[in-house]
């Protein structure tokens, strides 16, 4: 059972793979040609080609395809937490984000990004992306009792914490994403500005939920033509994502293999309760609030051994968890080099604090 808490993890961290989504974003933007030569534009799109053609600037083919691998590392903040049995009973006043403690979240994802496009408009491009992705979660929490409302006034809290966290080795999980997006670009000489944003659905063998996610990203560049007609474009941007249905992102699973993990919590609850009752037990008679004081502790402790031998011994244990994404901006950098008309290399690497990315892939275009 010691595996069981990182099924249930996985919940947490289908963000990454959404992320990735975003690394299909292209780059791609009207290019003005200096020749004055008259040119025609035999494809159906973009609408106004010939129009942008005839004013002597260069287009992409209109359609393309892209195959990208993408890598993602992310620290996540769990900001909700609770177990609850088959007959309502829950622990939320004894387990909850604060006293669990949760001192690391970190998920890593890395899988494969297929993207379709078409440029509807010469600086206006749509797109569908389907996304498959394989992670690792790598989650550490440390229990702690808090004791809130002591001193004179009631304003003083008192913490005691379990000497050694508890580390959750990490699950290999599988996703699935859909969704689809738009791309917004202007060129002028040999610069560029591009604005991207899209949403997707992803989903898993292993939850009942979609979960929505939405990400936009801005970049500016220069691009460097050489004498073959290859052409290299280098840009700096940032990238902006968050769940769109933060709501359902709290997904109340039934998780056998969560057992383990939070027997080791709960014992070390009880351990912690035990000092105390064992400390007030050696207080003279006369101490004020003694009594009550003990009271609360043996129901703590009495509720504390009945959540562990329902753990240890029953399957309908529901977890519900709730996640965010500690910082939702990233910088960054790429550059996109075009071989021929038809194909294109792209790499970009974003970073933030804890958090890393890195994409690389290959574009096909063509025209229909």
């Amino acid at each position: 059972m010691i595996n069981k808490f990182r099924t249930l993890l996985m919940l947490l961290f289908l963000v990454l793979n959404l992320l990735e989504v975003n690394a299909q974003s292209g780059i791609q933007f009207p290019k003005k040609d200096s020749t004055n030569v008259s040119k025609d534009w035999p494809y159906s799109l973009p609408i106004w080609g010939q129009k942008v053609v005839d004013r002597n600037f260069e287009l992409q083919l209109p359609f393309g395809f892209n195959v990208n691998y993408v890598f993602n590392q992310m620290s996540l903040e769990l900001t909700e937490f609770s177990m609850n049995f088959f007959d309502g009973e829950n622990l939320d006043d004894i387990i909850n984000p604060e006293t669990l403690n949760f001192t690391e979240t970190v998920a890593t994802t890395n899988g494969v990004n297929l993207r379709a496009d078409a440029w509807i408009l010469p600086f206006l491009n749509f797109y569908g992306i389907y996304s498959k992705n394989q992670g690792t979660t790598k989650v550490s929490f440390q229990p702690q009792v808090v004791e809130n409302n002591l001193g004179p006034n009631g304003n003083l809290k008192e913490i005691r914490t379990l000497e050694k966290p508890i580390d959750v080795p990490a699950v290999v999980f599988n996703t699935n994403s859909f969704g689809f997006g738009t791309t917004l670009v202007y060129g002028w000489d040999d610069y560029f500005v591009s604005t991207d944003g899209n949403i997707t659905w992803t989903t898993s063998d292993l939850l009942t939920q979609t979960v929505t996610f939405f990400v936009g990203s801005a970049r500016i560049g220069r691009r460097v033509v050489f004498n073959n007609n290859m052409k290299l474009a280098v840009y700096v941007g940032a990238m902006y994502r968050d769940f769109v249905n933060k709501e359902n992102n709290t997904g109340s699973i039934g998780v056998p293999e969560l057992d383990e993990a939070m027997l080791r919590a709960i014992d070390g609850f009880s351990a912690i309760n035990n000092e105390q009752i064992t400390f007030w037990e050696s207080l003279p008679d006369a101490t004020p609030g003694k009594d009550e004081k003990l009271m609360d502790l043996y129901a703590r402790a009495d509720r504390l051994d009945s959540a562990a031998d329902r753990v240890e011994n029953s399957d309908a244990i529901n977890y519900s968890i709730k996640k965010e994404i500690i910082d939702n901006w990233s910088t960054q950098i790429g550059f996109n080099f075009e071989i021929s008309p038809h194909w294109m290399y792209r790499a970009e690497l974003g970073y933030r604090d804890d958090q890393k990315f890195f994409m690389t892939g290959l574009q096909y275009r063509f025209g229909l």
